[in-house]
């Protein structure tokens, strides 16, 4: 069976920005520590998955669809910092690079085109969804895996059905209904106060789904307690909505052809020029083709030196 590699591409770019200190620049003193963070992980990420096809999924760059329904929605979240921002050009040459397609729709997160595509392909193929965002866990069954990578991606947790029943006590199938009664303070997702995960485990698991648990409000009094009864009763105009946020799209329209994102391999000459380029000559050796690099050759500090990526 063949095997489509999804990447939450901005999961990986945040992630490698708060690993990497900014002051890791290029020639010019445009700091690249995020790119190049994400460019060491899709290295180690394709030697260990080797995939057929690859598909770097991307955000909305206009007001989603959930910010307009629910205007508090990730309203926590400070904007990107400019030393981040200057580098989304140059994360796009990366992945230019690598001849990986990206896809973004306007109005949808990243998480909703990944579903979408999971969806899409998981009958003919296996998928693997490249990311440490447990959002996407409810994606999970089947022919579709999460693989949440570890040490800069030379290796990882892969996260199916198993896995997800073995941190919640339920499937995949009930993460949406789990975070609907509990809420999601990462993405600002309300939930119904006073309702933990405890309790929400403890109703899934009997009952099996939100709307049953609405459904059973007056046995939930008698068997949870009245307060908890309440509780639901009071919230539950916010648990549909907290249900709706926290539902991935997943018949999205996307315009993709598998056969144009073929993986053709990271050892590729575009590659080579675009890491010269922004000095990530060690990066370089890792493809098996870059010479060493004298400190004259290079002024600025080799980026894997730091040992992080």
């Amino acid at each position: 069976m063949k095997k489509l590699l999804i990447i939450d591409t901005f999961n990986f770019f945040y992630r490698a920005y708060h690993a990497l200190p900014v002051s890791l620049t290029d020639s010019t003193g445009t700091p690249v520590n995020a790119v190049y963070g994400v460019s060491s992980m899709l290295i180690n990420i394709f030697a260990l998955i080797k995939p057929d096809y690859v598909i770097a999924a991307l955000e909305s760059v206009e007001k989603t669809e959930r910010k307009k329904q629910f205007e508090d929605y990730k309203a926590h979240r400070k904007p990107m910092d400019e030393e981040l921002k200057v580098q989304i050009p140059i994360l796009f040459e990366v992945l230019k690079a690598f001849d990986i397609c990206t896809l973004t729709l306007n109005g949808y997160e990243g998480d909703d085109i990944i579903g979408s595509l999971a969806k899409t392909y998981s009958k003919d193929m296996e998928i693997v969804i490249a990311s440490n965002d447990r959002d996407l866990w409810q994606l999970v069954g089947g022919n579709v895996l999460v693989m949440s990578p570890k040490n800069n991606g030379s290796s990882a947790d892969w996260i199916g059905t198993r896995e997800v029943a073995a941190k919640f006590g339920f499937g995949p199938e009930k993460i949406v209904d789990y975070k609907a009664l509990t809420g999601d303070p990462s993405d600002n997702i309300p939930g119904v106060m006073g309702i933990g995960k405890v309790s929400a485990t403890k109703l899934l698991v009997k009952y099996g789904s939100l709307d049953e648990i609405y459904a059973h409000l007056e046995e939930v009094g008698s068997s949870f307690g009245a307060g908890v009864a309440k509780k639901l009763e009071e919230g539950r105009e916010k648990a549909f909505l907290s249900k709706e946020l926290a539902q991935l799209q997943m018949d999205l329209d996307l315009s993709v052809s598998l056969e144009d994102c073929a993986y053709l391999g990271s050892n590729k000459d575009s590659v080579k020029e675009v890491f010269e380029k922004y000095g990530f000559y060690s990066l370089l050796r890792r493809l098996g083709n870059g010479a060493e690099i004298s400190s004259e050759e290079n002024p600025k500090k080799d980026l894997n030196q730091l040992g992080l990526f």
